[in-house]
């Protein structure tokens, strides 16, 4: 019976120790698992701070190029085409999209950062050197934008001083131009002469010239005459005058020595004008009575 009794004591105490071991594995399964899930966690979470650094570092370098060339035009003369306006443009844009982009993700970064159980001192020193990076772009960037702005200005004031100045010019040509229209027309009026040649009848046909009959003097140019009659030419050019005819006569006066009457082989005379200033000084008109 004694041994009946410890039998069965003994079988109670080993199950009652086989139930505490499979709920004490069971209670380290769960933390074990537990564990993994939250290690699992934290290493997707520090990949995505690293990610983000990646893509801040990666937007930076994309600003480089920019940068340059913005820096480039800030310094640079002239005048500025419109492709390069439109880069200008696109950059300005590109870097300033760039910085924004870059300032939300580090203050995503900065946010998990500090949520996450496993704070890293070398990845606040890299976001703390990142946001001052931030911070020097963005002055820098502000700085580009003023000079550039300042240098359009500068521009536009140069454009509208040339562009003055050839207004100017043009108005000073156009001017000359006039002046010089006026004076040659003053030219031409100070050096015209005419002179008519025709026969006593003809002459007054076109009532150039009146009387000169027994009982009146021959009168030149003294009524409303034909003034289509003359031929007009320029003194300066004006130096032989054909008659086709072998006698002639000055209606007009004319200083001696300014001129000859010359004869041809067959006795037709010209008229050879020596000195055209003195020739003309008496009148700028010359009718002669060819016979």
């Amino acid at each position: 019976m004694k041994k009946a009794i410890t039998a069965a004591i003994a079988a109670s105490v080993l199950m009652i120790g086989c139930t505490n071991q499979s709920t004490e594995v069971k209670r380290l399964q769960a933390e074990n698992d537990s564990l993994l899930q939250v290690n699992a966690q934290t290493t997707a979470d520090f990949n995505e701070m690293i990610q983000l650094i990646n893509d801040v570092e990666e937007g930076f370098r994309q600003m480089k190029e920019a940068e340059n060339y913005l820096v480039t035009q800030k310094d640079a003369n002239g005048e500025v085409s419109l492709t390069t306006r439109e880069q200008i443009k696109n950059d300005m844009t590109l870097v300033a999209e760039t910085l924004q982009k870059n300032k939300e993700r580090l203050d995503k970064l900065q946010q998990q950062l500090k949520q996450s159980k496993n704070q890293s001192a070398s990845l606040q020193k890299t976001i703390e050197r990142l946001q001052a990076e931030i911070t020097e772009k963005t002055e820098l960037i502000t700085s580009l934008q003023e000079s550039l702005a300042k240098r359009d200005v500068r521009i536009a004031e140069l454009d509208d001083a040339v562009n003055n100045l050839i207004g100017q010019v043009e108005n000073l040509a156009t001017e000359n131009q006039q002046q010089k229209e006026v004076l040659q027309s003053q030219d031409e009026a100070l050096n015209t002469v005419y002179y008519a040649l025709g026969t006593n009848k003809e002459l007054k046909e076109q009532k150039i010239v009146e009387g000169g009959g027994l009982f009146s003097s021959k009168k030149v140019m003294e009524s409303d005459f034909n003034k289509d009659y003359f031929t007009t030419a320029d003194m300066r050019k004006l130096h032989e005058i054909p008659f086709d005819s072998k006698k002639a006569k000055f209606l007009t006066k004319h200083p001696e020595g300014s001129y000859e009457l010359q004869k041809d082989n067959e006795g037709y005379l010209t008229l050879v004008i020596t000195n055209p200033e003195n020739f003309w000084s008496l009148s700028r008109y010359l009718v002669v009575e060819l016979k």
